[in-house]
């Protein structure tokens, strides 16, 4: 009887499972205006229009916070 096919298939099972482990994360360290923007896009979600045009359309950073606290913010969102 030959043993290598159920070798091959422990072996799989067993680095399949050893990846699905969890390992610490290192702190996510947000831009300052990315920061800045999450702050004014939640603002904006609850009802207060709040933006840095300026950094809005000349800071990737601010945009993207901008749009990620809008919709993180939203009431909509949670539902």
């Amino acid at each position: 009887m030959k043993k290598t096919p159920l070798l091959i298939l422990v072996a799989s099972t067993t680095l399949f499972f050893a990846g699905c482990g969890s390992t610490p994360s290192a702190p996510v360290i947000k831009n300052p205006h990315y920061s800045l923007g999450e702050q004014d896009g939640c603002a904006t979600a609850k009802g207060t229009y709040t933006k840095n045009s300026e950094l809005f359309r000349n800071d990737p950073d601010y945009e993207k916070g901008w749009f990620a606290g809008r919709q993180y913010c939203n009431p909509s969102f949670h539902k």
